[in-house]
């Protein structure tokens, strides 16, 4: 984990292991999703949009305890209700 400080600008310092990790380069499109008030996403824009958005969320369905456990509850939620 890597610490930087939003300055009176607004802008942020990606910090150089982020950098070196993600490969980025000066000019390097970055994306960022908030989460919520304290969390947010940091990740590269690559050539397709919808690449990027990857993975995006998978702790959510992490924490319903995978998407087909979730999927198998409410199909069973369904069976009950039509009873």
């Amino acid at each position: 984990m890597s610490k930087t400080t939003l300055s009176s600008k607004n802008q942020i310092v990606v910090p150089k292991d982020v950098r070196e990790r993600l490969n980025l380069k000066s000019g390097s499109k970055i994306l960022l999703y908030p989460m919520d008030e304290t969390h947010a996403i940091l990740t590269t824009q690559s050539e397709d949009y919808v690449k990027s958005l990857r993975g995006l969320g998978k702790e959510v369905w992490d924490a319903l305890g995978g998407a087909d456990k979730y999927i198998k509850e409410e199909r069973a939620s369904w069976d009950k209700k039509s009873v």
